[in-house]
């Protein structure tokens, strides 16, 4: 594991949890509790609840998760970088088989404790993806930024392409064409940007690397643009989904 991938591990295994908001059983404040668990409230405040929907309804219909053909419908989803398992456990409650993967063993055994039955829980780097279980989908959100490299990041990709019966979808992956926007936003918000970061950099990216990607798979590819109200960082990010051909 590099330098920056152990910094970044050392801040996801010192989050902590409120167990009692974890035990209760309204679905709501779970969700964002788990939100709030995987860095959500970093920049001082929380999105809300239907905003966190809106993105998860969005993502479903772009990865045509209620195709006309039932030969293409969508039963199954694995996250890559899960974290707690917030997102899947929306999926969950909406009856899909899920399943992810996290290098943090405390948010792993969080996830493990809020999922009902995932298929798999897997505690391993992004890179060490196993596609010996398959699912119709497999998305990694907010997660390619943390990368420290195209070579990684193409590794995930193989991983995650191989994973899926039928799709592919990033979320907020942070764009090389806004990077000195993303940066002077972030120094304005906190004074002392450059302490609190160091050595805790985002990795950007350009459009081609994942265009390449897919007309060597032989896959459709759309970018999006997130559309979550109020979120801060809507403009410095896109979203990228592949489906098989």
């Amino acid at each position: 594991m590099s330098k920056l991938k152990s910094k970044w591990h050392e801040v996801w295994e010192q989050r902590t949890e409120n167990k009692t908001i974890l035990e209760s059983k309204n679905p709501r404040e779970i969700f964002m509790e788990l939100k709030r668990i995987n860095g959500w409230d970093s920049t001082g405040s929380m999105l809300e609840y239907d905003q966190f929907y809106d993105q998860y309804i969005q993502t479903k219909n772009e990865l045509e998760f209620n195709p006309r053909s039932k030969s293409n419908m969508i039963s199954s989803v694995f996250e890559v970088g899960c974290g707690c398992g917030a997102n899947l456990y929306l999926f969950q409650n909406d009856g899909y088989h899920v399943g992810g993967m996290d290098y943090s063993t405390h948010l792993i055994e969080i996830a493990d404790r809020v999922l009902t039955d995932p298929i798999e829980l897997i505690c391993k780097e992004a890179a060490n993806l196993s596609w010996n279980v398959k699912y119709d989908a497999v998305l990694s959100n907010s997660v390619f930024s943390y990368f420290d490299s195209y070579e990684y990041a193409g590794k995930v990709l193989e991983a995650m392409y191989n994973k899926a019966n039928q799709c592919i979808g990033i979320i907020d992956i942070h764009d090389i064409e806004k990077k000195e926007e993303f940066i002077q936003f972030r120094k304005e918000l906190y004074q002392d940007y450059e302490e609190r970061y160091q050595n805790l950099p985002k990795f950007f990216y350009e459009k081609t690397f994942f265009l390449k990607f897919a007309e060597k798979n032989n896959m459709s590819i759309k970018f999006t643009k997130p559309d979550m109200k109020d979120y801060w960082n809507n403009e410095f990010v896109f979203n990228c989904f592949m489906r098989k051909r």
